[in-house]
């Protein structure tokens, strides 16, 4: 049997299709709010603690560390850290494929969590730490004795998960920021923080390099930033200093 329509259907769908806009216009005006409440959120947890977003996406870029570690073949490097490491595109270090198992948002007890959650299937030959900007944010108080201390320790303990992972090691100093960002990484606890860095390393078998020192946004000049807090070309920065974090690590010189 076929559905006979009244003279007033047309008359109600145009009024329920009028009635609708509004709601779709609102919910086109949220949509975009929403995603960029989710991309702040590993940042904007209570207390600067990681909130339920960081945390999603961090069990999925650790799955992906481990596919990376599970497909090398022989000889490898790695790096570990936040998004200046996660950041950094260079497929090939000292003459040897680099893992990059770096984690935007990712403070030192992160990448501590990340040592005890991943396993490499074997040694790297050598391995990249770069961490410390998080931890170094104002919302976490980095000035206090208690940030400080759990910064200590936090290395301490890191220090033999990473010699699980390879013989030698290469740290890197935490980056410096473009001047409108300095409010949010103050450049004094940046200084103190990577020099509790460059103290946890031993002689023989640890390296510290201050890798990024000259990136500036100077008047005059193209600013080294893509947002304030990232470098455009972490890479380049890397190149320059190649040949000693190669001899750093043991092997030498780039092939």
């Amino acid at each position: 049997m076929s559905a006979t329509l009244s003279p007033q259907s047309p008359a109600r769908g145009l009024r329920r299709f009028r009635n609708a806009l509004p709601l779709a216009a609102l919910a086109l005006f949220l949509l975009p709010l929403a995603v960029g409440v989710g991309w702040l959120a590993h940042r904007r947890g209570a207390g600067g603690d990681p909130a339920p977003a960081f945390d999603g996406f961090r069990q999925v870029r650790l799955k992906t560390i481990q596919a990376q570690l599970d497909q090398v073949q022989g000889d490898y490097l790695v790096i570990l850290g936040d998004s200046h490491a996660e950041r950094l595109f260079m497929p090939v270090l000292c003459g040897l494929p680099l893992v990059n198992a770096g984690i935007s948002g990712a403070s030192l007890a992160d990448v501590l969590d990340l040592t005890r959650k991943v396993a490499p299937p074997r040694q790297a030959k050598g391995v990249l730490l770069v961490v410390g900007a998080n931890d170094i944010w104002v919302k976490r108080n980095p000035e206090t004795e208690a940030a400080e201390g759990g910064f200590r320790s936090g290395l301490a303990a890191l220090k033999p998960r990473l010699a699980a992972w390879g013989p030698r090691r290469a740290l890197i100093a935490i980056p410096p920021v473009a001047d409108k960002e300095k409010a949010l990484f103050p450049p004094a606890a940046a200084a103190r923080y990577s020099q509790m860095l460059a103290q946890s390393c031993e002689p023989e078998r640890c390296g510290y390099f201050n890798l990024y020192g000259e990136a500036s946004d100077r008047p005059g000049r193209p600013s080294a930033f893509s947002d304030g807090v990232h470098l455009r070309d972490y890479a380049g920065f890397v190149r320059k200093r190649e040949a000693e974090l190669c001899s750093s690590l043991g092997i030498g010189s780039a092939r």
